[in-house]
C-alpha cells in the first residue's frame, strides 16, 4: 500500500503557513506549491502558477491528499479580468482529466468562500442549504470550481470537499504582513492612536474564525474525507459581530479610547462589501464534531498580545 502523502498549494500565505507548521508533524511525505518559494526553502518545495502551468501535475501522487489554498483574491482587480473564470474551468477539466488518465485517487481539499452566497442581511441565517448568489467574479469563479470538481467525483477517483469560509483571523507574524486583515488593520492602528474610518454605520455583521479553528477543521476534514466527499460545508462562528462591536472588544482589551471617523461608502466600493453575514456551522459540526474552540474576544486578545509585544 503506498503510504499517504500531502501537498499544499499555497503554502507561503496566512493559512498556508499555519497549516505547514501543524502538517510537518505528521512526519509524511509532503510536496508545497506557491507562486514564489518561502525564504526557508523545504524539501519537495516547488515554484508554480498553478493555474496557468500544469508542469506540477507531475508530483500528484496516488492517495495524495491536496490543501487547495492558493487563488487570486483581489476582488476589484479581477472584477476588471473577464477571462477569470474561463482560467478556472480550463484549470478544472485538465486537472480531472489529467487524473483520470494516470489513474490516480486524489482526495482534494478547497478553501472556498461564504462570500458565493451573495447579498445576505443580518436577519438571515446562511448554512449549505442557502441559494447561490455570487456577485463577483472572485464568487463566480468559486462556485465554478466547486461544480466542476463535484461533477468530475462522479466519474474519477476524487474525493472533493469544499469549505466555504467565512473571515478567518489571527496574528500574522511577518513584519510585512502586520496589517493583513481587517482585524489587524484596526488592532495596529489603535496601538498607534492612528484614527480609524468606518465606512457606514459601522453595523453591518460578520461572522468570524480563529486561524488555529480554521487550521483544525482542515486536518478534521482531511481524516474524514471519504465519508465527507462530494460535499460543500460552510466554516464560520455561530455568532456575528458587527464593526462597532469589534472597536469596543479592542478598546477594552487596550484599555484606551478609540479614534473613529465614520464615512460613507465610497462609489467604487463592491456591493459584497456592504452585506451583514451570520452563518451556521451546524453541518460540519454535526458530520465532523469540529466546533470553533478560540472565543471571538479570547482571538482578539491573543493577536493585541502579540501584537504589542511585536510594537515593542
Amino acid at each position: 500500500m503506498q503510504e499517504k502523502s500531502f501537498l499544499i498549494i499555497g503554502h507561503t500565505g496566512f493559512i498556508g503557513q499555519k497549516l505547514l507548521e501543524k502538517i510537518k508533524k505528521e512526519k509524511k511525505q509532503l510536496f508545497l506549491i506557491s507562486r514564489k518559494t518561502s525564504k526557508k526553502k523545504f524539501k519537495n518545495e516547488f515554484e508554480y502558477d498553478v493555474f496557468n502551468n500544469y508542469g506540477w501535475f507531475k508530483y500528484l501522487k496516488n492517495n495524495m491528499t491536496i490543501f487547495f489554498l492558493a487563488y487570486n483574491n483581489d476582488l476589484y482587480n479581477l472584477e476588471k479580468n473577464k477571462n477569470y473564470i474561463s482560467k478556472i474551468n480550463k484549470f478544472c477539466i485538465h486537472f480531472n482529466e489529467y487524473i483520470i488518465k494516470k489513474k490516480i485517487k486524489i482526495n482534494f481539499i478547497f478553501t472556498s468562500t461564504a462570500t458565493i452566497y451573495g447579498i445576505t442581511k443580518k436577519n438571515q441565517i446562511v448554512n449549505e442549504k442557502f441559494p447561490n448568489n455570487p456577485t463577483s467574479i472572485y464568487d463566480k469563479s468559486k462556485l465554478c470550481f466547486e461544480n466542476i470538481f463535484i461533477d468530475y467525483t462522479k466519474k474519477t477517483n476524487l474525493n472533493f470537499i469544499s469549505l466555504r469560509l467565512a473571515n478567518i483571523y489571527g496574528f500574522y507574524s511577518h513584519k510585512k504582513q502586520m496589517n493583513r486583515g481587517f482585524i489587524n488593520k484596526l488592532i495596529n492602528k489603535s496601538i498607534n492612536d492612528i484614527k480609524i474610518e468606518i465606512f457606514g454605520r459601522g453595523t453591518n455583521q460578520r461572522s468570524y474564525v480563529y486561524i488555529d479553528d480554521l487550521i483544525n477543521a482542515l486536518l478534521i476534514a482531511a481524516k474524514k474525507i471519504e465519508k465527507l466527499k462530494s460535499d460543500i460545508f460552510l466554516i464560520c462562528d455561530n455568532k456575528s459581530y458587527s464593526f462597532n462591536q469589534i472597536l469596543n472588544i479592542i478598546s477594552k482589551n487596550l484599555k484606551k479610547k478609540i479614534k473613529v471617523k465614520k464615512i460613507n461608502y465610497p462609489k467604487f466600493m463592491h456591493k459584497i462589501e456592504k452585506r451583514s453575514f451570520k452563518g451556521s456551522n451546524n453541518l460540519f459540526k454535526k458530520s465532523t464534531g469540529w466546533f470553533p474552540k478560540i472565543k471571538f474576544n479570547l482571538g482578539i486578545k491573543r493577536i493585541i498580545n502579540k501584537s504589542l509585544k511585536d510594537h515593542k
